[in-house]
């Protein structure tokens, strides 16, 4: 009787695992639906510039946003060249802290085993 008071616990225990274990098999409650509806599949022949639309079989649109329309031209070009042009001086600080001498590898020339095949006509013989 003392064994099966102390088995009682482990028992029920693998009976409520069981039980859960079933109903998680059967599926449970299924997603929620999605709150938008598919696009239909297009019936006629696409029109010419539809690889400008971006199309998810959603909600299509178009492949370039139009969300800044609040910056100017001017403004979108003098960001751009600003963008290159903090390229270009990082370009340029780099090439002046002369990043060759700086390399701890053998250089080509210094690599070469033998000379250098000559180019150009051959010498003139006297």
């Amino acid at each position: 009787m003392a064994s099966a008071r102390c088995l009682a616990p482990l028992v029920r225990r693998s009976v409520v695992a069981t039980r859960s274990m079933q109903s998680s098999l059967r599926g449970g409650a299924s997603p929620p639906l999605p709150p938008f509806a598919r696009s239909p599949v297009p019936s006629q022949k696409l029109v010419e510039n539809n690889d400008a639309v971006w199309d998810d079989g959603v909600a299509p649109e178009l492949a370039l946003d139009f969300d800044c329309q609040h910056v100017s031209k001017t403004e979108g070009i003098l960001s751009w060249l600003g963008g290159l042009g903090l390229f270009v001086a990082l370009f340029q600080v780099v090439k002046m802290s002369d990043p060759q001498s700086k390399n701890p590898a053998v250089n080509r020339k210094m690599n070469v085993v033998v000379d250098s095949p000559r180019t150009g006509p051959p010498p003139a013989s006297e």
